[in-house]
């Protein structure tokens, strides 16, 4: 995975300043092109879901839009649905629901097919046309042991990406779970693309928000109440860094 967050430790700060270094932006003209970040269930048509369970089987459905702001995908056992604008601030959770019996290990969301993108800057605008984002934030139900965002896209400064990861190391019983994750969407032309090549600013540096292909190794999800603290302290350091880089205004 490309981009992890150790949210247990107290120098987020410092290392979301490293993590954020680099500028990965491509000049080819075929760049993914965002069309605004107001985007909601209803915008999200193509996104691939895809569910592991304990015994090795998977399961994997397409999102589709199911009004005029809400969206979901649906299988046998599961469904995952979101309504409203996405962004963390609208408070319009995400919500995963199960009723088999077979414990889940995983869950996957493949944003790209449906020409979208996850943005998981707060406070700070990182990629032009993104503003704020918002990272992973569970709001109910059963928390995953880790989460990762994966796969960057070829115009972000280390803030879009293309796929989101959640892990239960003792797997997902029947029930739920409810949770914020801000996205945005890629236009008809210029539709959202992964980086062919992208670039760890800091390969050796096992910092805890860092895209690091080297080091795949996801870790912990803390409670809500600590995880907002600590973006928010790690984006105080990443908003410095880019007026730093010209970048923010």
């Amino acid at each position: 995975m490309l981009f992890k967050y150790q949210l247990f430790s107290v120098a987020l700060g410092t290392c979301a300043i490293a993590g954020f270094s680099a500028f990965n932006a491509s000049s080819s003209q075929a760049a993914t092109v965002l069309t605004g970040f107001q985007t909601t269930g209803a915008d999200m048509g193509g996104m691939e879901v895809t569910v592991n369970f304990l015994g090795g089987l998977s399961e994997t459905a397409i999102w589709q839009p199911t009004g005029g702001f809400s969206g979901g995908a649906f299988a046998t056992e599961w469904s995952l649905t979101q309504s409203g604008n996405t962004f963390n601030g609208f408070n319009n959770p995400w919500v995963f629901s199960y009723d088999g019996f077979e414990r889940i290990t995983s869950l996957i969301i493949d944003a790209v097919p449906g020409n979208t993108v996850f943005d998981i800057l707060p406070v700070a605008f990182g990629t032009p046309g993104s503003a704020d984002g918002g990272a992973f934030t569970v709001t109910g139900g059963q928390a995953p042991t880790t989460f990762d965002y994966s796969v960057p896209i070829d115009i972000s400064v280390g803030d879009l990406f293309g796929q989101l990861t959640l892990d239960w190391d003792s797997g997902f019983e029947a029930g739920s779970l409810a949770f914020l994750a801000d996205t945005d969407s890629g236009t008809i032309d210029n539709p959202v693309t992964p980086d062919p090549d992208p670039v760890d600013p800091d390969p050796v540096d096992p910092d805890p928000i860092d895209p690091d292909p080297v080091d795949p190794t996801p870790v912990s999800v803390p409670e809500p109440g600590l995880l907002l603290g600590l973006l928010g302290l790690g984006a105080l350091g990443i908003n410095k860094q880019l007026q730093q880089r010209g970048k923010v205004v």
